[in-house]
This record gives C-alpha cells, structure tokens and sequence, in this order.
C-alpha cells in the first residue's frame, strides 16, 4: 500500500514537471514571436524611411532615375564629400531655423 502511495507521488510530480515544462516552452516561443515582431517593425520603419529618403532625392536630382547601383556608387566617388557634408549641414542648420 505504502509502495503505490510513493508511485503516485511521483506520477504526480511528473505530470507537473511535464505540465511546467511546456509553460516554460511556450513562453519561450512568446518571447522570441515578441522579439521578432519587434526587429520586423524595425526593419519595416528603416525600410520605409529609405523608400522616403530616395524620393526626396529623385525629386531634387530627377537624373538619379536613369543611373544604376554602380553607377550612383562611382559618381558618390567623385565627389568632395567633405564640401557637400558642409554644405548639407549648413542647409540642415537653416532649415532647422527657419522651423522655429
């Protein structure tokens, strides 16, 4: 009698070691569907914020249409960096200005 006492106790903890083991494991998969929504609506903002950012220069530089990858690569290369950095920076600074 005393024997099946001790086998129910622990078919008993063994039903709950089980049962709290595949909580643990679902709050894993939570944790990780939680993190990669949150990397998917950062990828998508950074996504959109490019998509905006190339229109704005389209609208400004309609020839950057007709060029490639490559060919927006090697013209980037040609040109001063530092005085166009300047330039841009100066244009941000009046802007910011010109809001307030």
């Amino acid at each position: 009698m005393e024997e099946n006492e001790k086998l129910h106790k622990i078919r008993v903890e063994l039903e709950k070691a089980k049962k709290e083991k595949k909580q643990a494991e679902r709050q894993i998969v939570r944790a990780e569907n939680r993190l990669k929504y949150r990397e998917n609506l950062s990828r998508k903002a950074r996504t959109h914020r490019l998509i905006v950012l190339g229109a704005v220069m389209e609208q400004y530089f309609p020839e950057l249409k007709e060029l490639s990858e490559v060919q927006l690569g090697q013209m980037m290369e040609h040109l001063d960096i530092n005085a166009l950095h300047g330039a841009f920076n100066k244009a941000l600074v009046n802007s910011r200005q010109e809001d307030c």
